[in-house]
């Protein structure tokens, strides 16, 4: 069924004439695709808002990248890269604690005793950090295991 009908005396150049049902079914396309449209940018965004979560830092771990008291908010259940900000539970002790991911499952990680991230052997450019002036902080070489990732504070002193 055609939206627009010619009678063959009209003139090609002049508009189309169009039906009123025709008009309506073109009207009625467009109403339900713009509905369709914000109940999706609806969906997402209360998904957004319902998965959001807000974490409040204690302590000074996270120095100089987050200070105590910073409120962070974030998305639960997110794809880790190297170098992402996480929030996990370290049970009972701790709860609830930020860190830094520096190494994924089969990365090699060394620490030197100021503090400085070796990554696969190669020494990682790290800026924003507090490094250990004390020289506590030297660790062997790890390798991370399999289903776990390598976290630290920003804060290495």
């Amino acid at each position: 069924m055609a939206l627009f009908s010619k009678r063959p005396t009209e003139d090609w150049n002049e508009e189309p004439v169009r039906s009123e049902a025709a008009l309506l079914r073109v009207q009625r396309r467009w109403l339900f695709g713009s509905l369709l449209g914000i109940v999706l940018v609806l969906l997402v965004l209360s998904m957004a808002l319902l998965n959001t979560r807000q974490y409040v830092v204690a302590g000074t771990s996270m120095e100089p990248t987050l200070m105590a008291g910073d409120v962070v908010r974030y998305i639960g259940f997110a794809p880790v890269h190297t170098g992402d900000v996480v929030i996990f539970d370290a049970g009972d002790v701790y709860g609830l604690v930020v860190k830094r991911v520096v190494g994924l499952p089969g990365d090699t990680i060394e620490i030197t005793v100021d503090g400085h991230l070796l990554l696969n052997g190669t020494l990682q450019d790290e800026t924003n950090r507090i490094f250990d002036p004390l020289e506590n902080s030297g660790m062997d070489k790890v390798t991370v295991e399999p289903g776990t990732l390598f976290v630290l504070g920003d804060n290495r002193a």
